[in-house]
């Protein structure tokens, strides 16, 4: 697991609960002092998921409910942190079809380490996209807030439903999206 995405998890945790907060969650996961999470570093998944689920306890939410909406805080911040990801495109199906070759060539290009998660998309339809999910993680609710923070992003109506999940003993998870519904700004 890369730093970064334990670096959005400590900025999601402040956000929500103050970064006092965050220390003493951070504490009881590591009780021996350690360096801090760095973005181009390597920990093992185990230390992601042991801040995970302090922050659910603390946040008195389900793992699913707490992943969905750091899906989505990820997405602020990756947008604002690496622009020229999201500003190449002006929609938000556009930059979901590029999120594997993203994770594939610019992830390994600065972490080479890196055991990204690979995303496989099928456009069945011009307003329709079947996007599959497939990590040993097993991050399926982060997903979910992954693209409605995507949506948010671009200013895009995105009504999806998950097919099939990992989670219930599918190979890969399955979301399908519908864009047909765009959004209409009243001025």
């Amino acid at each position: 697991m890369k730093g970064i995405i334990i670096n959005l998890l400590e900025d999601f945790i402040k956000e929500n609960l103050g970064e006092e907060r965050y220390e003493e969650l951070l504490e009881a996961c590591f009780p021996e002092p350690r360096e801090p999470f760095v973005g181009p570093g390597s920990y093992p998944d185990k230390d992601l998921t042991a801040l995970i689920d302090k922050t659910v306890d603390a946040l008195g939410t389900t793992e699913s409910e707490t992943l969905h909406a750091f899906g989505r805080h990820c997405i602020r911040k990756l947008a604002r942190r690496f622009p020229s990801f999201f500003n190449q495109h002006h929609h938000a199906k556009a930059f979901l079809m590029t999120v594997n070759s993203i994770h594939e060539l610019e992830v390994k290009k600065l972490y080479a380490d890196a055991d990204p998660p690979r995303f496989m998309c099928e456009e069945p339809s011009p307003d329709r996209l079947i996007m599959r999910y497939d990590s040993a993680r097993r991050l399926c609710p982060l997903i979910e807030g992954l693209i409605e923070g995507v949506a948010e992003h671009y200013g895009s109506s995105i009504r999806y439903k998950q097919l099939q999940c990992m989670l219930h003993g599918a190979q890969t998870c399955a979301f399908e999206l519908d864009f047909s519904r765009e959004r209409v700004t009243v001025t």
